[in-house]
């Protein structure tokens, strides 16, 4: 037998039953022979991980409190050689199930994620680096709940351990560079090249930042004491004291601007570093959702190989679970969804758990269940409201017979900013320039626009509020028809409230059947002229066409009929059978709603005790959260017309009903009360 046999046996089978440091596998890493390790690695070592060796092992390497350290995998393992269990020929492409932890007693994490054979991390401890892997349940400091699952296992995993002397990825990646260079196609190298390439960006943009950022406060520096040490010369009054004072120069004067200038550029430099520092955070925290992740999906196949077991013992079958609500993917901005759904078995339902976040929901836990049924009903109906954090939530859903089989559901629900892409123009007029003046339109309007940004968080900058002579033709012409087509896009949402008088005028062209055209009256209006004056409905329509959201809800508190105590202007011979098509002719774009205060040949009232409109009031009642029909914080144009409907009739005894035409994809969310 030669040496090269002997060797390849012994190494066998010290793989069989170690983990071998150093041992017989071909490292990841090519170095040059003879050579020292380049100066940014301050530790390196090479070890194989072999199968049905169950356990963290210490790998020698010792890794301080901030080092980063980069751990390459390549090999395979089959779990389970011939049981078809689904997890034969572990690769990268599967997620390697590496556990790595710092001391003895440190905290289990998994560095190694699916679709990807490399891991880069920041040590918050100090000690040995400790590696194994994962088949089956293990604790938070990855000891294994069940080694006899390891016994069958076959194959190994080679891994190399980096520990870079400073976090400097320029150097760091230019050596992966070199190691790519002498293996292209190892998927290892390629993968923590990838990485150290996103923050090797990072960090040599927040080099230039912070240069810049000395130059500047340099500067700005030198400027300010030049200013101080400006030349004085000696005022001399007789019978007074000398005086001192300034030289006249502009020199002070440029110096200021340049100061001002230079702050602020210093301001942006500053919010770009900023930025820098919250890019690098956002991706810590995508590295653990995806470590947490594939810790998960690994749950799972577990969960699922102890069914396909019990099922191929008893051919039983696990319960029925349907979920009605919410879908899955849905997006909202409420903090608080309700889910619902069934369950079902023929066995008995021993149990059904909810999961938000991976945490239990209970009976201890806020609006959380439990539900245990030591009966074991064959059905059970669920309906529950659960709490929302911000951004994406997963909610897991486990139903269990009394045979111990499971099914299980899991949603993803994502919960968005509110109202950050909504861009509104609220209008109230009292003081009319040329016309009877209002007595609570601008109350309504001041009202509205504190609804939208004071409860929907809407930004300041979002909502333009024109009162009285800022309402005038040229503003609301300026603002309605250049700056809400420029500004909103096709996504976003729109809202136009309108609080004010409307009017009518005899248009034989009217294609409203009635002959008559309708005007919203601006601050300006003149009645002798408000064909040149006023904006006419055709052109509320061809504005309404200018914007390019498809999600435009317009609001108007506001009436026609000229009858007297309302918010309109009476004209005489003209007060009967005024048509409302308009308002389909308003509405005919993709995406818009109207909602008015009254029909087309009704009064849109005020009131003395509510100091609003009567629409206005309890618009803004329902939209507080009281047409908020199903509890969910969310109130839709549906919910809302449908509590004006039935309030403000009521209130004005039957003479003023709301209308609403044109309707969206999907729900139109008005306002969110939570």
């Amino acid at each position: 037998m030669n040496r090269q046999r002997l060797f390849s046996m012994l190494c066998y089978l010290f793989i069989s039953n170690f983990l071998i440091i150093n041992g017989c596998s071909n490292p990841i890493l090519k170095f040059d022979k003879d050579k020292p390790l380049p100066p940014i690695i301050k530790a390196y070592k090479h070890i194989s991980l072999t199968a049905g060796f169950w356990g963290m092992k210490n790998t020698g390497v010792f890794v301080d409190e901030g080092d980063i350290y980069t751990i390459m995998a390549t090999g395979s393992m089959d779990y389970c050689p011939g049981r078809g269990c689904g997890r034969n020929n572990v690769r990268p492409e599967d997620g390697w199930p590496i556990m790595a932890r710092i001391g003895k007693d440190g905290y289990r994490f998994m560095p190694i994620s699916k679709g990807h054979n490399s891991g880069t991390v920041k040590s918050y401890d100090s000690g040995h680096l400790f590696i194994g892997y994962k088949q089956g349940k293990v604790d938070r400091r990855g000891k294994v709940l069940n080694p006899e699952k390891y016994q069958n296992d076959r194959g190994a995993f080679f891994i190399d351990i980096i520990v870079w002397k400073k976090d400097d990825y320029v150097r760091i990646a230019a050596f992966l560079e070199k190691m790519k260079g002498k293996d292209p196609h190892n998927k290892a190298i390629l993968d923590a090249l990838k990485y150290a390439k996103i923050y090797k960006d990072i960090y040599l943009a927040e080099a230039k930042a912070s240069k810049e950022v000395d130059k500047t406060k340099k500067m700005i520096q030198e400027l300010e004491e030049a200013q101080k040490n400006k030349e004085q010369v000696i005022k001399t009054v007789p019978g007074k004291k000398p005086i001192l004072q300034a030289k006249p120069s502009t020199v002070g004067v440029v110096n200021q601007e340049r100061v001002k200038e230079l702050e602020t550029n210093l301001a942006r430099l500053m919010k770009n570093l900023a930025q820098l520092d919250e890019m690098k955070k956002q991706l810590e925290e995508e590295k653990q959702k995806t470590a947490q992740l594939t810790q998960e999906l690994e749950e799972k196949e577990e969960l699922e190989r102890e069914l396909l077991t019990k099922i191929e013992d008893g051919s039983k079958n696990p319960p029925v679970l349907v979920i009605a609500s919410p879908l899955d993917g849905n997006k909202t901005e409420g903090k608080v969804i309700q889910l619902s759904g069934v369950a079902e078995d023929d066995q008995g339902l021993e149990r059904l758990e909810i999961f938000i976040n991976d945490k239990l929901l209970t009976k201890e836990s806020d609006r959380g269940v439990k539900v245990i049924k030591r009966s074991f009903p064959r059905r059970l109906n669920f309906k529950e409201r659960i709490s929302l954090k911000k951004g994406a939530n997963q909610i897991k859903i486990r139903a269990f017979d009394s045979d111990g089989l499971f099914s299980e559901k899991v949603l993803t629900i994502h919960n968005i900013e509110r109202r950050k892409n909504i861009w509104a123009v609220v209008i109230g007029i009292n003081d009319y320039k040329n016309i009877n003046k209002l007595k609570y339109a601008v109350n309504d309007a001041k009202a509205f626009y504190k609804l939208l940004v004071n409860n929907n968080k809407i930004p300041n900058e979002n909502v333009t509020l024109l009162l009285n002579q800022q309402a005038s033709l040229t503003n609301l012409r300026s603002i309605l028809g250049t700056k809400l087509k420029n500004n909103a896009g096709k996504e976003d949402m729109v809202i136009i409230y309108f609080a004010g008088h409307g009017a009518t005028e005899r248009d034989v062209m009217s294609p409203d059947g009635d002959g008559l055209e309708k005007y919203l009256l601006p601050y300006d209006a003149d009645l002798k002229d408000l064909y040149s004056s006023a904006l006419p409905m055709r052109e509320i329509s061809h504005i309404f066409h200018r914007i390019r959201s498809e999600r435009l809800i317009f609001i108007a508190d506001s009436c026609y009929s000229g009858a007297s105590g309302g918010r309109t202007v009476s004209f005489s011979k003209i007060r009967a059978n005024i048509s409302d098509a308009f308002l389909d002719r308003i509405t005919s774009g993709k995406g818009t709603v109207i909602l008015t205060a009254s029909g087309a040949n009704e009064v849109s009232a005020e009131n003395e005790e509510f100091q609003h409109g009567i629409f206005t009031h309890y618009l803004l009642e329902g939209l507080r959260g009281k047409a908020d029909m199903d509890n969910d914080g969310l109130v839709t144009v549906d919910e809302v017309y449908r509590y004006v409907s039935e309030q403000v009739p009521r209130a004005t005894g039957q003479e003023q009903h709301p209308v609403k035409k044109g309707a969206v994809e999907g729900r139109l969310i008005l306002s969110v009360t939570q």
